[in-house]
């Protein structure tokens, strides 16, 4: 009978239970390491469906702005609930707080006189882009509510690119008046350019980031106000050179409401 190498001899009851709590500790180890991976690939998901959703939102607002056009009016929400409303007809069939002009593509420049006549008659927008670029937007102001109000009306630049609005002109018709306002010529602060036989202003702007203010001081129940803002680029402007025909410029009207006392149309 051979004699049993002692290599082969079989593994105590020690070995065997330290192999058991070794092979228990791997896998709890293994076990840690998987479910730390699970939380690590669940947060990176997490992370990347909120950028999704931040692209996606960024994404919508992109294209209402571009969408809104270049020219947008807007009601204050609280005159909007007293019953100021706007409408691109007189009618006003559709009521609203916010209007949007379409987008005058390619504005080039134009001068006062090449506006026609009728440019206060038509609703709505009526750009032209033939050889006269301008942008044109007809729309009406009225007080459906119950009472007499006053309100303030401005036009702010939103944004402008490559010095557009430094030779811009912004004609508001208020109920057939007209008014237009410019930048003052570089280097003065309120100095109104001077009327060379070429083209006319009547107003500077108030700052560079706002056209005009209005107040209607009295604005009864069931009146209604009309407006027509008309942009272009004057070609007579010094500031007119084919650098900034490349930029653009987006502004807004907004409108907000008080409550006039009823007696005397004074302000509550």
């Amino acid at each position: 009978m051979a004699k049993k190498n002692k290599n082969d001899q079989a593994p105590n009851e020690e070995a065997l239970q330290y192999d058991d709590r070794m092979s228990k500790y791997g896998v709890k180890t293994e076990s840690k390491k998987v479910k730390k991976r699970e939380a690590l690939i669940r947060i990176l998901v997490i992370i990347l469906v909120i950028l999704l959703l931040f692209l996606s939102i960024m994404f919508a607002c992109s294209s209402y702005i571009n969408k809104a056009g270049d020219f947008t009016v807007t009601m204050d929400k609280d005159a909007f609930n007293m019953g100021i409303t706007l409408s691109e007809t007189p009618d006003f069939k559709r009521p609203t707080r916010f209007l949007a002009g379409e987008k005058c593509e390619d504005m080039r420049e134009c001068t006062l006189g090449w506006l026609p006549e009728d440019i206060d008659d038509i609703n709505g927008t009526h750009n032209r882009s033939n050889g006269q670029e301008f942008l044109a937007y007809t729309f009406y102001v009225k007080n459906a509510g119950e009472v007499d109000v006053g309100y303030y009306a401005s036009i702010k630049i939103d944004s402008a690119a490559l010095g557009v609005d430094d030779a811009m002109r912004v004609m508001v018709y208020h109920n057939g008046e007209p008014s237009i306002y410019a930048k003052p010529k570089k280097g003065t602060q309120s100095v109104l350019e001077d009327n060379a036989g070429y083209y006319e202003i009547d107003k500077n702007f108030i700052s560079d980031e706002k056209v005009m203010s209005r107040e209607e001081k009295y604005f009864p129940v069931g009146a209604i106000d009309k407006y027509t803002v008309v942009i272009w680029l004057e070609g007579w402007d010094p500031e007119c050179v084919d650098d900034i025909l490349q930029g653009e410029v987006k502004l807004s009207m907004n409108f907000a409401a008080y409550e006039l006392d009823g007696s005397d149309g004074s302000a509550a």
